[in-house]
C-alpha cells in the first residue's frame, strides 16, 4: 500500500472448521476435515439433531472445547473460570434452528496476542460455535438447494483487536494462525475446503487527525467496512488494498463512507455491497438454555497446556540455534509439521554418521558447531529446492513420501564426500522419490559414482592437457582462471565421473 495522509485499520475475524470426529451438539460424523463436503453426498451426515427436528437437545462435543483451549494458551491468551453458549438469532435458509448456538459475552478464551514481524497483534476473544449449511445454486436454476452436512460442524473463531495497519501484515497473520492451528492438528485450516475462513474489517482514518488507537473513539478510527468470506491468503491482501483505494476516493470526494457488510469478487478483484453491517444487539443473544456452565479449573488447564507442541516461534529460534539454518532457510522448514519432522530427523542422522566417522563425540557441541553449517545448507538446498520441487511436480506430500529421512541423510553424505556430482545427486534423488531406494546401492546399480583413483583419473587429464596447448600456455602464464576451463574439460571428458577437487589438485600439481 502507498503512504497516503490516510491510515487504514484493520480488525480480523477468522474461522475454522476443527477436525474432530464427530459434530460439535450431536454424534454426526465430522468429516468435513477429511475430504472436504463437497465431495460428500447431500445430506448424509445430518439427525434430529443438526437438523432442528422438535424435541432434539444438543449435547458438548468435550473434545472440540479442549482444541479451542489449546489454540487460545498457544495463542497466549486467558482462559475462562467460566464460559457458556448462547443463541444467536438470525434467520438465513442453512440454518435450520432459526438461531445459530454460539459464544456472546462467555467466551472459551481471551485477551491473548501474536507477534507478526515484531508488532504484536492483540487477540479479542477465540471462542467455540456450531457452522451453518451451504446453500447450493444450480447455474441456470431459480431456485437454490441446501445441503446440511455442515450444519452443527463445531467453529472456531478467533477476533482480533484493530491493531493491523497493512495488508501484508494481515496476510501474514492469517498465514501464522493456519501455521499455528496446523502444528496443534486442530484443523486442516485449508482455506480450498473452506475449513478456515476470513473477514477482514477496515476503516481509513486521516493520519494527521487521527488520535492513538487504542485510546481513540470509533469514529477517530472512521467507519468499519467488513468485507465477508475470504478463502485465500491472496483474496485478503487484495481485498484490504481494494478497499483503501475505494475508501480513500470516497474521502477525497467529501463522500460518506457506509458502514456495510461487502463480499469479494475474485474475477473482478473488487469488493461489492451486499448489505449494511448489522450490530450485536440486531442478534438478539441469549444463554443456550438447553446447555449446561462450563468451568474449569487450573488443574485442568495445565493438563492442556503439558499437550501443546513446539510452537512455530520456538521451532524456528531451536533450528537455528541447534542445528545451524539460517533464518530464511528455518522458516520454510518449520512451515509444516511434517517438514520439521523429517528435517529434524535428518540433521540428527548427520549428527549420527559424524559420531560414527569418529569426527566428533555424541555430546561435543563445539565439535558439531564446525560441521553443522556447511551440513545444513547442503540439507537445506536439496530439501528446500530440490525435493520439495520433484515432490510439487509429481504431488506427492510428505506424508507419502517414500524418503526415509536415513536415506535422506545417506543422500546429503554422498554430496558432502564428494561421491556424486549435482547431475547424477538430482538423478539419484528422483530414483528415491519414486521408489524410496537407498541412494548407495543406486549410486553403484546405476555407476554414478565419481572417480577417485588417482589411475583411473591421470590419464584422462593427461588427454586433457594435451587437446588444449593455447588453454595450458595461458594459465602457465599467469592467467589462473583457465583452470576452470580446464576442469570442465575433464569433467566432460569423464562424462561428469571425474572428483572434481582430485582433478584440480592432480592439474595444479602438473601444470605448476
Amino acid at each position: 500500500m502507498k503512504q497516503t495522509k490516510y491510515k487504514p485499520t484493520i480488525g480480523l475475524e477468522i474461522h475454522v472448521q476443527l477436525k474432530t470426529k464427530s459434530k460439535l451438539f450431536c454424534a454426526c460424523a465430522n468429516d468435513s476435515w477429511k475430504i472436504g463436503l463437497e465431495e460428500l453426498k447431500p445430506n448424509t451426515n445430518i439427525c434430529p439433531v443438526c437438523t432442528a427436528q422438535p424435541g432434539s437437545l444438543p449435547v458438548i462435543n468435550k473434545n472440540a472445547i479442549n482444541m479451542v483451549v489449546k489454540a487460545g494458551l498457544a495463542l497466549n491468551c486467558q482462559i475462562a473460570e467460566h464460559s457458556k453458549f448462547d443463541r444467536k438469532n438470525y434467520f438465513y435458509p442453512d440454518l435450520p434452528k432459526g438461531y445459530q448456538i454460539s459464544q456472546y459475552d462467555q467466551p472459551l478464551c481471551a485477551n491473548g496476542y501474536l507477534k507478526i514481524n515484531g508488532r504484536k497483534i492483540d487477540i479479542t476473544r477465540v471462542h467455540l460455535e456450531e457452522d451453518t449449511g451451504k446453500l447450493i445454486h444450480p447455474a441456470g436454476a431459480d431456485y437454490s438447494l441446501i445441503d446440511l452436512n455442515r450444519a452443527g460442524v463445531p467453529l472456531m473463531e478467533m477476533v482480533t483487536e484493530p491493531d493491523i495497519h497493512s495488508a501484508k501484515d494481515a496476510k501474514e497473520f492469517c498465514q501464522r494462525i493456519r501455521q499455528i492451528f496446523r502444528y496443534l492438528d486442530i484443523s486442516d485450516a485449508d482455506m480450498e475446503k473452506s475449513q478456515m475462513r476470513c473477514e477482514v474489517n477496515i476503516s481509513l482514518s486521516n493520519r494527521q487527525e487521527r488520535p492513538d488507537v487504542k485510546s481513540g473513539s470509533r469514529a477517530s478510527l472512521g467507519i468499519k467496512v467488513e468485507v465477508k468470506n475470504l478463502n485465500s491468503f491472496k483474496a485478503v491482501e487484495r481485498s484490504i488494498e481494494y478497499e483503501f483505494i475505494r475508501q480513500s476516493k470516497l474521502l477525497e470526494q467529501g463522500k460518506p463512507i457506509i458502514q456495510e457488510t461487502r463480499g469479494w469478487d475474485e474475477r473482478g478483484q473488487q469488493t461489492f455491497s451486499q448489505r449494511e453491517k448489522e450490530e450485536s444487539h440486531d442478534y438478539r443473544y441469549f444463554p443456550e438454555p438447553d446447555l449446561p456452565l462450563l468451568e474449569f479449573d487450573k488443574k485442568y488447564i495445565e493438563k492442556i497446556k503439558a499437550q501443546l507442541p513446539e510452537l512455530p516461534d520456538a521451532k524456528l529460534a531451536r533450528f537455528q540455534k541447534q542445528y545451524g539454518f539460517s533464518v530464511s532457510d528455518a522458516k520454510l522448514l518449520i512451515s509444516s509439521g511434517d517438514i520439521a519432522a523429517f528435517t529434524e530427523n535428518v540433521m540428527s542422522e548427520l549428527r549420527a554418521w559424524l559420531v560414527d566417522l569418529d569426527e566428533i563425540k555424541l555430546s561435543d557441541d563445539q565439535a558439531w558447531d564446525e560441521y553443522k553449517i556447511k551440513l545444513s545448507k547442503l540439507t537445506a538446498n536439496w530439501l528446500i529446492n530440490k525435493l520439495q520441487g520433484i515432490m510439487a511436480a509429481k504431488k506427492i506430500s510428505f506424508a507419502s513420501l517414500k524418503i526415509t529421512p536415513e536415506n535422506f541423510a545417506e543422500f546429503i553424505t554422498l554430496i558432502y564426500k564428494n561421491k556424486v556430482n549435482s547431475v547424477n545427486a538430482q538423478k539419484i534423488l528422483i530414483t528415491m522419490v519414486d521408489t524410496g531406494a537407498d541412494p548407495t546401492n543406486i549410486l553403484e546399480d546405476q555407476g554414478m559414482h565419481l572417480m577417485e583413483d588417482v589411475g583411473d583419473l591421470e590419464p584422462i587429464i593427461d588427454q586433457v592437457i594435451k587437446n588444449n596447448p593455447d588453454q595450458v600456455a595461458v594459465f602457465k602464464a599467469g592467467k589462473t582462471v583457465l583452470l576452470r576451463f580446464l576442469i570442465g574439460a575433464v569433467m566432460k571428458e569423464s562424462r561428469g565421473k571425474a572428483n572434481p577437487q582430485m582433478a584440480e589438485d592432480i592439474l595444479l600439481q602438473k601444470l605448476t
